[in-house]
């Protein structure tokens, strides 16, 4: 009779699991800093639940993209189970060209989603009613063509805004040309702008303008020999109004240590930059300094830190700056930036980016007018910086509610 019992409790026992087994997962998208095309998703793959939360899911899909040498994005998913652990952790990647355009970018993420629910629906009654189609190509296309230009990308841009009222107007025009080269093991990249701006105020039937212009170039050379050595310099250049520089220049090598192997950059990172050069400089005015010109020697170190993790994303940044030839001319500056699911509905959201500054040695000596100041022409002394934002969002309600109902909305 004891043996009976217990066969039919691993019997039920067994059942049960069947029956768990059988229902399709609960899905949980946690998209990072990216785009996910949420609701598109939802309305292309109905048979599933799409749950708001993720302890309430089967299936954690964390989804981010980092920007790639040929201008477009390269997605990364992180697909995850704790309630089927039987089924190992999946990472699947795909690219979305530059030119691709938003409908091409979403399909290719929903192929993606779908091929990498395929092991999650074993078992259950989609799994008979799922079809898997490929692309009929023949065997010499897959075959990976020379590329002509040797991994070498150049791209032109330009743009125009013009905003006003009746007693104010800002026009604004910018340019550039970039490109470079990336390999596993190098990099080289190059990127010059230009940049005009005009101000214009109507004060009591007298008009104030401020015109500012800047153009430069930056440019480095990057090469890895380890997985967490790196080995490379920068070059700079530039002339800004603003800042009171005709024309500056620097050269530095640097080297960079990454704790983490390169490669785990999308989920964590912990990166080291230290460079050591010499800035030529040329002033438009005389400086508080009495300098029109002046070459030094300058060093700046710094620190990336950041986490992609089912639980929200966390990155800093920490920069010292420093003239050699006076220790006590420098810059320090942090920056944070945190999104963190806190609990069930419940997210938080905090960036801020500070600098202590003591470096400003190309301010000029003339005071300068009113309205140049005012309109944003002219760089005034300070000893600090901040900028922060910070945000609370709670939701509640139905957890299984993935239905998406487009009408009406986008009304102002």
């Amino acid at each position: 009779m004891r043996k009976l019992l217990i066969a039919a409790l691993l019997l039920h026992i067994v059942n049960i699991g069947i029956a768990q087994t059988k229902e399709l997962p609960k899905i949980f998208i946690n998209c990072q800093q990216t785009r996910c095309y949420t609701d598109y998703i939802k309305i292309e793959l109905p048979a599933f639940t799409f749950v708001r939360d993720l302890d309430q899911s089967d299936v954690n899909i964390l989804i981010t993209s980092n920007g790639n040498a040929s201008g477009g994005r390269t997605y990364q998913l992180y697909f995850s189970s704790k309630t089927r652990p039987q089924i190992k952790k999946d990472t699947i990647s795909f690219f979305v060209r530059q030119d691709d355009t938003e409908d091409l970018a979403r399909k290719k993420l929903l192929n993606t989603i779908s091929y990498g629910l395929l092991p999650y629906l074993k078992g259950t009654e989609l799994e008979q009613n799922t079809k898997i189609s490929f692309a009929k190509i023949k065997p010499a296309a897959i075959v990976e063509e020379k590329d002509q230009w040797n991994r070498w990308i150049f791209g032109l841009g330009a743009n125009g805004r013009l905003e006003g009222e009746s007693n104010r107007k800002e026009v604004r025009l910018d340019a550039n040309v970039r490109g470079g080269q990336t390999t596993e093991k190098s990099k080289f990249s190059f990127y010059t702008y230009f940049s005009q701006k005009s101000n214009s105020v109507n004060v009591d039937s007298v008009l104030n303008t401020v015109k500012t212009n800047n153009y430069g170039f930056n440019s480095l050379y990057v090469r890895s020999f380890s997985d967490h050595w790196s080995l490379g310099g920068f070059m700079k250049g530039y002339h800004s109004v603003y800042q009171n520089i005709k024309f500056s220049k620097s050269i530095a090598p640097a080297l960079e240590f990454s704790v983490f192997p390169v490669k785990d950059f999308n989920s964590k990172q912990l990166r080291w930059i230290y460079q050591a050069g010499v800035l030529d400089l040329d002033y438009i005015e005389t400086t508080i300094y009495d300098k029109i010109e002046e070459t030094l020697p300058y060093q700046q170190v710094t620190g990336i830190l950041g986490f992609t993790q089912p639980w929200g994303n966390f990155s800093a940044e920490l920069s010292g700056f420093q003239y050699l030839h006076d220790l006590e001319r420098y810059r320090l500056s942090l920056e944070l930036d945190l999104s963190l699911r806190v609990a069930q509905g419940l997210s938080v959201r905090f960036y801020g980016n500070g600098s202590q500054i003591n470096n400003q040695i190309s301010l000029a000596k003339s005071s300068g007018d009113a309205s140049s100041v005012l309109l944003g022409g002219r760089q005034l002394a300070t000893t600090f910086s901040f900028n922060t934002s910070f945000g609370l969002n709670y939701t509640f309600g139905s957890l299984n509610n993935s239905i998406v109902n487009p009408r009406f909305s986008g009304v102002n």
